[in-house]
């Protein structure tokens, strides 16, 4: 690019401001400002207003359920433009529903969204969001390698550094072959007094031994997720296990009534993910269902519970609830958002 002197640069500006001058006054272009009081009740520039409403303008909309681990499902809309989702918001629907009596929801429930809600788009277009399957390179090589075991049916080590290695890329047809033949090939290996006596040298209790009743497919444990969230797609964990009893009546050829799925686990209740007490004590899980009665209590202890920051759409629950004179007490290891609400904070030294 030619340098510029700045004899050159005077010389063709002033060239340039002669021009206009010439054409009309210089000082025309210049207008008189109206001094404006109140920019709600008049402004004179108003092109702004169609920029922001563009920024909004849709081509289409849908509606899902939002459900991250965080159990509530809320049903959100999905704002599309040229093809991509511009922004997500509440349905402004939960006060539309009925149940099989008729009866009719609350629309207190709305709007029913978080900041978690909000962000999702992150997820959805971010650079980390696996767009294929990847399976770890060791459980590949014992794949490969026809699944090796050693005396006592253990894996070798060398295929087990999870953490210690990368992630290998497979076709989705490849996925599904590995995943069917390795649960074939683990229910196979427990299977029947061989399978038991390989769970015995493995140092298993003979309690849980026996409890398999010689089902291979006993051994394979899956795991389902939170109560309502599973009701939507994690139960699907539950319902593939119970259909592994297929593959029971296919390798001990048992009658159809006799054969056995495999074990679902719950790691919402028994892996400390949210209160492990509270399933032992009520009989059942956390469910956010639990969260709408608050105003019915005098005293609430969040123990176990970040209520502020875990159940963000279900915060107004609780701060309705305040407004009634329902009193808060957190008791945890740290000063937690919940605690900025309580009447009395507890904090417990580890």
């Amino acid at each position: 690019m030619k340098k510029i002197t700045r004899r050159e640069f005077l010389k063709v500006s002033l060239v340039t401001a002669a021009s206009l001058a010439l054409s009309k006054p210089l000082l025309a272009a210049l207008k008189f400002i109206p001094e404006i009081d109140n920019p709600l009740d008049y402004y004179p520039a108003r092109d702004w207003e169609k920029i922001y409403r563009n920024q909004f303008a849709h081509d289409s909309h849908f509606h899902f359920l939002c459900a991250p681990n965080d159990t509530h499902n809320c049903l959100l809309r999905a704002y599309v433009k040229n093809d991509v989702v511009t922004r997500i918001g509440p349905s402004y629907g939960y006060g539309k529903a009925k149940d099989i009596y008729g009866n009719q929801a609350s629309h207190r429930w709305d709007p029913r969204l978080c900041q978690k809600g909000l962000a999702m788009l992150r997820k959805v277009y971010g650079p980390r969001r696996v767009k294929y399957p990847m399976v770890r390179k060791g459980f590949k090589d014992w794949y490969d390698a026809g699944f090796p075991r050693d005396e006592s049916g253990k894996v070798p080590e060398k295929y087990l550094q999870r953490g210690k290695e990368p992630f290998v890329k497979v076709a989705f047809e490849e996925a599904y072959e590995i995943a069917a033949k390795s649960m074939v090939n683990i229910a196979t290996t427990y299977s029947g007094d061989a399978g038991k006596n390989l769970l015995k040298v493995q140092g298993y209790d003979e309690a849980m031994i026996e409890a398999t009743k010689g089902a291979g497919t006993q051994v394979l444990k899956l795991r389902g997720g939170m109560p309502l969230l599973g009701a939507t797609r994690i139960m699907g964990f539950y319902r593939m296990a119970n259909s592994l009893a297929l593959l029971d009546v296919k390798i001990r050829n048992v009658e159809k009534q006799d054969a056995l799925g495999s074990r679902g686990w719950d790691n919402y209740s028994w892996h400390t993910d949210l209160p492990p007490g509270h399933p032992m004590v009520c009989g059942h899980q956390t469910i956010d269902f639990d969260l709408v009665t608050v105003e019915n209590a005098k005293l609430v202890v969040c123990w176990g519970m970040n209520w502020i920051s875990t159940k963000m759409p279900d915060g107004h629950w609780l701060t309705e609830a305040r407004l009634k004179g329902t009193k808060v007490v957190t008791v945890a290891c740290e000063y937690q958002s919940t605690s900025n609400k309580a009447d009395q904070v507890i904090v417990l030294r580890p």
